[in-house]
């Protein structure tokens, strides 16, 4: 593992600290910033009602994604799971489609079936549905819709890897011993499924967390994320340090937030008929 973790010290861990020292340098009007040592940025961190507004927006929409994401990926890992092996190719490449497009190109694609004359609207029309046309988009819920569709594939994969370990036998003995199917995927599958369960949220919450794009592109114009805030404070205003202090504050949530996952987590069990 040495030089997987020497790759991964020079690529992450060296940035990061410049971006530590970074968040402790001053700012001027006019520059970029000005070197020195303060905590200033780190108080207005905690002070500021608009960066806590703002951390409350992006973790509450990263919570309820991966939520989503994970219930959605792990009824379609369940379903991939069960079905003989001329389905699975076809769903695996099902699966493997939102991988192979850009996240842009995949926004486009929501911009053609959110809008009022989307293809969304069409059908609930067409269906009576609705009497009238609607439009979802800069809806918050336009942007989780979109960082569901793009977290899935990476959580439907941890799933499918979990139940690809499980010995197909215990479904037998379930059946053999009269289980009904409620109680088989209660007492037999979803126990031995539930690390991939916190795997795959962590896997979701990570990625929504900083995803950027999406959210602004779909979401209202009030929906700031942390990713929105540091692209501004970094591009707009030219206050690299305080974009470096919410960079560090994202990347101090994401570790505690692992760290609460890993501690909750089960300890994997094995399982014999």
């Amino acid at each position: 593992m040495a030089p997987a973790l020497l790759l991964s010290l020079a690529c992450f861990g060296v940035p990061a600290l410049f971006m530590a020292r970074m968040s402790l340098n001053g700012h001027e009007p006019q520059t970029a910033y000005v070197a020195g040592f303060t905590f200033d940025h780190y108080r207005r961190l905690l002070s500021d009602p608009l960066i806590a507004g703002v951390i409350w927006n992006t973790v509450r929409l990263a919570f309820f994604a991966s939520i989503l994401t994970v219930a959605l990926a792990y009824a379609f890992a369940l379903l991939v799971w069960l079905r003989p092996g001329r389905w699975r190719f076809m769903f695996v490449g099902l699966a493997l489609l939102p991988m192979l497009i850009s996240e842009i190109a995949i926004i486009f694609g929501w911009w053609t079936i959110f809008p009022k004359n989307g293809l969304l609207s069409y059908i609930l029309v067409s269906t009576g549905l609705t009497n009238d046309k609607i439009s979802l988009m800069y809806t918050e819920g336009a942007a989780l819709v979109g960082l569901v569709y793009v977290t899935l594939p990476y959580c439907f994969f941890i799933l499918l890897s979990v139940f690809d370990g499980i010995d197909r036998r215990t479904l037998e003995a379930a059946s053999d011993l009269g289980a009904p199917p409620f109680t088989t995927f209660s007492e037999v599958i979803l126990p031995q499924t539930l690390v991939g369960l916190f795997a795959a949220f962590a896997q979701a919450f990570i990625w929504t967390i900083g995803v950027y794009a999406t959210p602004l592109a779909l979401g209202p114009d009030t929906l700031w994320t942390l990713g929105y805030l540091i692209q501004d404070q970094m591009l707009s205003k030219h206050h690299w340090p305080m974009a470096a202090t919410l960079s560090m504050a994202l990347m101090l949530g994401v570790a505690g937030t692992m760290a609460v996952i890993r501690w909750l987590q089960p300890t994997q069990r094995s399982f014999h008929v």
